[in-house]
């Protein structure tokens, strides 16, 4: 499928990568090149399908570029994944948490400018309230 093409819709972009990695392995920008969405596309869907051991890649050296390195994309389970019968850890979303002011330990001295304008603290109950 090119990108002039209609595209698969995005839900069900992880499987027609499936299918164009049994035609042989790929890098990721052929893979988002051949079913028309962006790199940035691609790559989550890409991981997702290496977390659930659909896929995996290999790292290739680049014979034009010294030093250069690149990964090329295989179907089906990687030569290090883990056996079907093992449980895999459930796959859960990270959601993030910010610290409120009460989780932060509290300094116990007050900035200077701050008691020059306003005078020590009356208490030590009082800085930390």
């Amino acid at each position: 499928m090119n990108s002039g093409d209609s595209r698969v819709p995005i839900d069900e972009l992880p499987a027609a990568i499936e299918e164009l990695l049994k035609s042989g392995p790929h890098v990721l920008d052929a893979v988002a090149r051949e079913l028309g969405y962006s790199v940035a596309a691609v790559r989550p869907r890409m991981s997702q399908l290496h977390l659930e051991n659909r896929v995996h890649r290999k790292r290739v050296k680049i014979q034009a570029w010294p030093g250069g390195m690149c990964y090329t994309w295989h179907h089906g389970p990687g030569p290090d994944a883990p056996e079907p019968s093992l449980p895999r850890p459930a796959l859960q979303a990270i959601v993030p948490s910010q610290k409120s002011v009460r989780n932060y330990p509290a300094i116990n001295r007050r900035d200077p400018l701050v008691t020059a304008l306003f005078g020590p603290p009356a208490s030590a109950e009082a800085a930390n309230a």
